[in-house]
């Protein structure tokens, strides 16, 4: 098998008998059992092996443990004829135990002997696949996984249910079933048809009474006597309504079975098996996307297509060359996406080296127009220093907040700062330089 592998399933706890067996029946429990590897559940199994969890929100026992928990008070309405309802505990029939199959192609045998080189292979298996399951699946389900090595492929389980339903209906996370049922609410009328009314049976007689007893010898033997022959016909009288009731069902069957095919084949196709077929090939060219082509495995068996042994071959070869190709081509993107990233990175860090340069450039120029303008009207008499205090008509807006001292400021701000406050002390007359009061406090303006 080199083709990739899923198959979906819902359980109840009834025993369910699996279609095309003699004496297979399934439950929740045995698959609940079945992936525990409990002994009872695994004689399909010549020597049980290590069960290996792969992921979930439970475990196994877990899971198991929380579906009997929300089962035991589970109650379902039901509507009678009359319009009426009642609440009655949710059928034993009812589905409430999702699970998935995925199966490589990859024999046991192979991966057991040579784990370091099949193992990265198998991990990349089972990340696409729990990847897809979560994708398709409500946020709100609770499920595990676990994988087996301990059958003829390496294959894991998925087990799920949905708690938040009220029925706990497994149904509603069966891609192909739940497609059916959707379609099924918004047609008209069912497509179901109908069987003829079965036929009124005969009951069977009721058994004679004992005679009375009595402690006369005598009366014994005859009472035995009577009785015998009582049981006697009576027997026959149970035969004979047997046979007639036989022959009755006989005939129904017949004309029922006609009646069916001769009804399927004037209504045609189903409309919800038609849904529900869809789904599921959906589901398969999905998981084919998802899983099988990043995987080396193909969408279809050999038979699909009637394919012969070489074409087949041929076929699997392109498979692995493709997931070979996608792997490239995954490395390349992921390459691609990592150089464009530091690109955005370099550009990210220029374009603040460009704007912490334009904003020093800013600070920079307001400087000089303001140093400009002091000292212009210094010259010409408009401005004075007195008592270290700057008196300027029009001061620029640069000058006013520069003695406003900010916990940070740049190094252009603070360079202009002590610039200007070694021109207020110079030309403020009388002071000393060194020896003046301002050291301590800033200028005013």
């Amino acid at each position: 098998m080199a083709y990739q592998f899923i198959h979906i399933e819902t359980y109840s706890r009834a025993q369910t008998k699996v279609k095309g067996t003699d004496n297979h029946f399934n439950s929740a429990a045995q698959v609940f059992g079945e992936a525990r590897r409990v002994p009872k559940y695994s004689g399909h199994v010549e020597q049980v092996g290590k069960v290996y969890r792969l992921g979930g929100t439970l475990s196994v026992a877990q899971l198991e443990a929380r579906h009997t928990a929300l089962l035991k008070d589970l109650k379902e309405r039901v509507t009678r004829k009359d319009g009426s309802t009642y609440e009655r505990k949710l059928r034993k029939d009812a589905a409430t135990l999702y699970t998935e199959i995925h199966s490589h192609p990859l024999p046991t045998s192979t991966f057991l002997a040579d784990k370091k080189t099949y193992g990265p292979e198998i991990q990349k298996w089972i990340k696409l696949a729990l990847e897809d399951f979560q994708a398709r699946m409500p946020d709100d389900i609770e499920w595990t996984a676990v994988m087996h090595v301990d059958e003829s492929h390496v294959h894991f389980h998925i087990l799920a249910i949905n708690p938040k339903d009220p029925k706990l209906d497994a149904n509603k996370l069966h891609t192909g079933k739940a497609a059916a049922a959707k379609l099924r609410k918004a047609l008209d009328a069912p497509t179901a048809v109908t069987a003829l009314p079965k036929p009124e049976l005969q009951k069977r007689p009721r058994k004679p009474k004992q005679p009375r007893p009595s402690k006369n010898r005598e009366t014994q033997r005859k009472n035995k006597i009577k009785r015998e022959a009582q049981l006697s016909n009576w027997e026959k009288e149970c035969r004979d309504v047997e046979a007639h009731n036989a022959a009755l069902l006989a005939a129904w069957n017949t004309e029922n079975a006609a009646h069916l095919k001769s009804a399927r084949k004037q209504r045609g196709t189903i409309p919800e098996k038609d849904a529900y077929t869809a789904a599921m090939k959906a589901l398969q060219d999905r998981y084919y996307e998802q899983v099988g082509k990043p995987c080396g495995l193909l969408r279809d068996g050999p038979r699909a297509e009637r394919l012969s042994a070489v074409e087949y071959g041929a076929r699997q070869k392109n498979a692995q060359r493709l997931a070979s190709d996608i792997e490239t081509v995954e490395r390349d993107r992921e390459r691609v996406d990592q150089e464009i990233d530091m690109v955005e990175d370099i550009k990210a860090r220029h374009a603040d080296n460009l704007a912490d340069f334009s904003k020093k450039q800013a600070e920079f120029d307001d400087g000089l127009d303001a140093l400009e303008t002091l000292i212009t009207q210094l010259e010409t008499g408009e401005a004075t220093v007195s008592d270290g205090a700057i008196q300027m008509q029009k001061p620029p807006r640069f000058l006013k907040h520069l003695f406003q001292k900010k916990p940070r400021e740049s190094r252009t701000v603070g360079l202009f700062r002590r610039l200007f406050k070694l021109i207020v002390w110079g030309v403020d007359s009388g002071r000393n330089v060194v020896e003046t009061t301002l050291e301590s406090n800033e200028p005013e303006l």
